[in-house]
């Protein structure tokens, strides 16, 4: 069985019950690296005087997306294969759907910024191509893309300690889009996966990424 399968008939659930309360005390303001690049994003030119869109994946009960829609008075949208943490969503009148990353149920060209949050490293990896075709369909021409996530220069796959049989796979996954010439990483951080702070220590590595889609000029 593939792991988004999992996630959909029962780990999604259980990932949210375990970090319900977590989640529900997370000041987004002082300690959320994804706000934090979503707000330094709002303030470029490419972005200001714009209606935004934000779609979320993997986006839980969706706090973050909720905190973003009051803040910036933008527009949120969110997927997540937690069918209890999509029913939280809704409550917060956000526009969220069950699902997973390699099939997103929204128009094409339709969002100014995707935010990927700790879900990359748990899809699985023979969806990674389409994952990140689905991504590129669904951001505008000139748009931008937010990942957190574990990261290693080259591919690691650890076990998944909630779920015998179950894997989490570290790599740097700006590797999906910046490849292409339309794709640009702007901004790309290590922190400790605990303390937030620098290390040295490759193994407890995560990273945050912003990524720029601007079409040539000739397009």
């Amino acid at each position: 069985m593939k792991q988004k399968e999992i996630f959909l008939q029962s780990e999604g659930d259980a990932w949210f019950e375990r970090n319900r309360q977590k989640v529900a005390n997370r000041d987004y303001q002082k300690d959320d690296p994804m706000a934090a690049a979503i707000l330094e994003i709002s303030t470029t030119a490419s972005t200001q005087n714009k209606d935004l869109h934000i779609l979320e994946v993997g986006c839980g009960s969706g706090g973050r997306l909720a905190w973003l829609a009051n803040t910036l008075r933008c527009k949120v949208y969110g997927i997540d294969p937690s069918a209890k943490a999509i029913e939280q969503a809704v409550k917060n009148d956000i526009e969220a759907k069950v699902g997973t990353a390699e099939v997103l149920p929204f128009e094409s060209s339709s969002m100014d910024i995707l935010v990927f949050g700790f879900c990359l490293s748990l899809c699985d990896q023979q969806d990674l191509f389409r994952i990140a075709m689905e991504a590129d369909r669904v951001l505008k021409p000139d748009s931008w893309i937010v990942i957190h996530d574990f990261f290693a220069p080259t591919p690691i796959k650890n076990e998944y300690h909630h779920r015998r049989g179950m894997y989490s796979y570290k790599m740097d996954y700006r590797s999906l889009f910046a490849w292409h010439p339309y794709y640009s990483c702007y901004r790309h951080q290590l922190i400790h996966h605990e303390t937030k702070k620098f290390t040295d220590d490759a193994y407890e590595w995560i990273s945050t990424s912003i990524l720029r889609k601007k079409l040539s000029q000739h397009e």
